[in-house]
């Protein structure tokens, strides 16, 4: 696994919001009765084809939030748009929170936001993270 600094990672329901340290994120409760956010990324260097996990664990450590072997292919034109600083997430993608139950377990506490990001058909991976406090505004 690589630390990739041109890997970024952002949240925005209809466009691309940053995400930085210590962000405040809402927890959306799904129409289908479960919860989850909404994560975006933006990466260079790893083409326009690649493959992308999530993982929402604890800030302290714990289990994860959700399943981190749910993994989303997005390819350019398909889910990846190129830009002037090379590809981004053209939608919000969900992060579902398998976990949560009830937004009391969750809102108002601090969790890491992962990303890892896998060109399809390499081995190599760019990871980046946050601290992030849920929180349940809507």
């Amino acid at each position: 696994m690589i630390v990739d600094p041109t890997l970024e990672l952002g949240t925005g329901q209809s466009s691309w919001e940053p995400l930085p340290e210590g962000a405040r994120v809402e927890l959306i409760h799904g129409p289908q009765g479960g919860y989850h956010l909404f994560a975006r990324f933006r990466q260079r260097q790893l083409g326009g084809d690649v493959q992308v996990t999530f993982r929402v664990f604890p800030s302290g450590g714990g289990e994860p939030l959700n399943d981190p072997t749910d993994r989303i292919r997005v390819l350019e034109g398909r889910g990846l748009i190129r830009t002037s600083q090379g590809w981004e997430s053209s939608s919000a993608l969900l992060v579902i929170l398998v976990q949560v139950r009830n937004p009391a377990e969750v809102v108002g506490r601090s969790f890491v936001l992962e990303a890892n990001v896998t060109p399809t058909g390499s081995g190599a991976t760019a990871t980046t993270r946050r601290t992030i406090t849920i929180i349940d505004e809507t």
